[in-house]
């Protein structure tokens, strides 16, 4: 994999940001076990997933405190790791917008860069924790654009999460008054259960949606919660538990979980002029 380090100006947080990168390339495995390393074809891109870090974390952790990068490796998927801060991926009411940042911005910056597919059928995201919300927040947000998305511990129901939070049952570093107007994200579209109501009286289509945490996580029972209102509302949704906490083994041994879960092509992809 190539990897590339990139620290750039994003107008719509509106200051300096960063992301990881990794980039299908050969590798000396490859060339050792006599392995096809047919990577650059012309007109071919790779399918790419915007990955996504939890509260507390950056757009290091995954690279840092995983083996993504042997991972994607293996499938030929490019993964792109941003920074949101601790804002659940929000465009904060007292603070930057996020959600814009990347769902709009970042696709764009990246799509411009690197060789990587722009259709929706190769195109995914997934988080751990905050992030596993995040990656369903992007999803449902952008519909067209993800066919996919995967949550690893996710607080996907936020308001369950600031619920918990408010009865002082759940820690975190979340700023609620500085993230949402009314300082609850509770009637709005931050809340994925009334967000993809919309989307079906509209007509739109619904990601798929991959679910995973561990049975003795403090997160479990809401998301046990969550996965019944996201089969009550109709969504493609793939469940799974397993014995486990809040931690880095479990992200690092289920990501390799949804990474065969999602339709991944295991090669680049051509696209059509």
């Amino acid at each position: 994999m190539a990897f590339f380090q990139m620290n750039f100006f994003s107008e719509a947080l509106c200051f300096n940001t960063d992301i990881n990168v990794f980039i299908p390339t050969p590798n000396s495995d490859e060339l050792l076990n006599n392995k096809k390393s047919d990577y650059f074809k012309d007109g071919y891109k790779f399918q790419v997933l915007y990955l996504l870090h939890g509260a507390y974390g950056d757009y290091t952790d995954w690279m840092r405190l995983t083996s993504i990068e042997k991972y994607a490796q293996e499938h030929k998927l490019a993964v792109v790791m941003p920074s949101a801060s601790n804002s659940f991926y929000q465009d904060m009411f007292r603070g930057s917008a996020y959600l814009t940042y990347l769902t709009e911005e970042l696709p764009r910056y990246v799509q411009k860069l690197f060789p990587v597919s722009t259709r929706r059928e190769d195109t995914f995201t997934a988080g751990l924790s905050m992030g596993g919300y995040g990656a369903l927040r992007l999803a449902f947000t952008k519909p067209e654009q993800y066919c996919a998305c995967a949550s690893l511990s996710g607080a996907i129901d936020i308001c369950d999460v600031y619920s918990r939070f408010k009865a002082g049952e759940m820690g975190g570093p979340f700023k609620w008054e500085d993230i949402f107007e009314s300082g609850s994200p509770e009637g709005t579209d931050a809340d994925i259960f009334l967000l993809i109501e919309k989307l079906k009286k509209e007509g739109r289509p619904l990601p798929r949606v991959f679910q995973t945490c561990g049975t003795e996580d403090f997160i479990y029972a809401s998301n046990v919660s969550a996965r019944e209102k996201l089969e009550k509302l109709g969504v493609d949704l793939t469940y799974e538990e397993h014995p486990g906490i809040h931690d880095w083994d479990y992200w690092d041994t289920h990501i390799r979980r949804v990474l065969d879960w999602l339709p991944l092509k295991n090669d680049s992809v051509k696209e059509e002029a």
